[in-house]
């Protein structure tokens, strides 16, 4: 191969980094939409019409989830698994066991949106509390189960298992971009740390860690200690580090883990400035451990 051919294929690999980064981002930040568009914009800037405009009995925000976040979502996803096992091999069963890796993140990915598309049902039961004003009876009961219950599974166990998939099965060199992996892992396990507990699944943080810490264990395992350089393994380790601080925050400040939207208007402005404040503060930390360990080991190397 040519010197221009390398510089070519340099470019190329660097590009699909980028663009799975991209996807990265959606995936770890798309829920926000609802902070930004009802909350800041909505909330503190008086536009309430965009999330709150009601349509057909739906309010704006959930036909954004049904239009743009649910779709967006699974795109995002599909592309980091076309990214992760892009690297197809050649040797007969080296291919049949890559086809089946592939397709098992695919059926979970398949999974997360069918969950944000039982989560639809949320219009009913908003319609329900908000219009109706009742919060009892057969059918507020049924789409509560089906709101509260089932889908905030169907999405977040899916969710978890494709992202330890991805460290898992990442194909090597994607080691660029490290202090943003760090903060793509703070900033996405302090979100899904507070998004569990908007769930009521709180209870599902522990296995999540166990779950990534496990997948970037057997990314070391596999790879060795180059794992440390790798995008997704510095997300796992931030991801991990972060999601049960943010919860014990949580509970050391009300004692429980109370929804979100039933916390008054101080409470809800001291969980979104400790949750940016906590991402700053640990992404600098952990983004400064990550230079150290890394001169550390370039040392011992040398």
């Amino acid at each position: 191969m040519s010197s221009g051919d390398k510089v070519m294929n340099a470019q190329r690999t660097a590009r699909a980094q980028t663009l799975a980064m991209v996807w990265f981002a959606v995936v770890a930040f798309g829920r926000l939409y609802t902070v930004f568009l009802c909350d800041f914009l909505g909330g503190i800037l008086g536009l309430e019409f965009i999330c709150y405009t009601w349509i057909r009995d739906i309010p704006s925000y959930l036909w954004i989830e049904i239009t743009v976040y649910g779709p967006l979502t699974w795109l995002a996803l599909h592309q980091l698994n076309n990214y992760v096992f892009g690297d197809t091999p050649t040797e007969s069963q080296a291919l049949q066991r890559h086809r089946r890796l592939r397709l098992a993140g695919e059926f979970a990915i398949a999974i997360v949106l069918y969950g944000i598309g039982i989560h639809v049902i949320d219009a009913i039961e908003v319609l329900s509390q908000e219009r109706e004003l009742t919060t009892d009876g057969a059918v507020y009961e049924l789409a509560y189960f089906l709101d509260e219950g089932l889908s905030h599974y169907v999405q977040f166990v899916p969710l978890f298992f494709v992202m330890g998939w991805f460290v898992i099965n990442d194909r090597p060199g994607w080691t660029a971009h490290a202090s943003i992996a760090v903060f793509f892992g703070v900033a996405h396990g302090a979100e899904r740390a507070i998004g569990i507990i908007e769930g009521e699944k709180w209870f599902l943080g522990p296995p999540a860690v166990l779950w990534l810490a496990f997948a970037a264990w057997l990314r070391w395992r596999r790879v060795g200690p180059a794992a440390t350089t790798e995008f997704l393994f510095r997300y796992a380790v931030a991801f991990c580090l972060t999601l049960p601080l943010t919860q014990a925050l949580y509970y050391g400040r009300f004692s429980s883990f109370p929804p979100v939207s039933g916390l008054s208007d101080s409470q809800h402005a001291q969980v979104t400035v400790g949750a940016i404040g906590l991402t700053v503060v640990c992404t600098v930390v952990l983004a400064a451990l990550d230079r150290w360990w890394r001169n550390r080991s370039h040392g011992l190397a040398t």
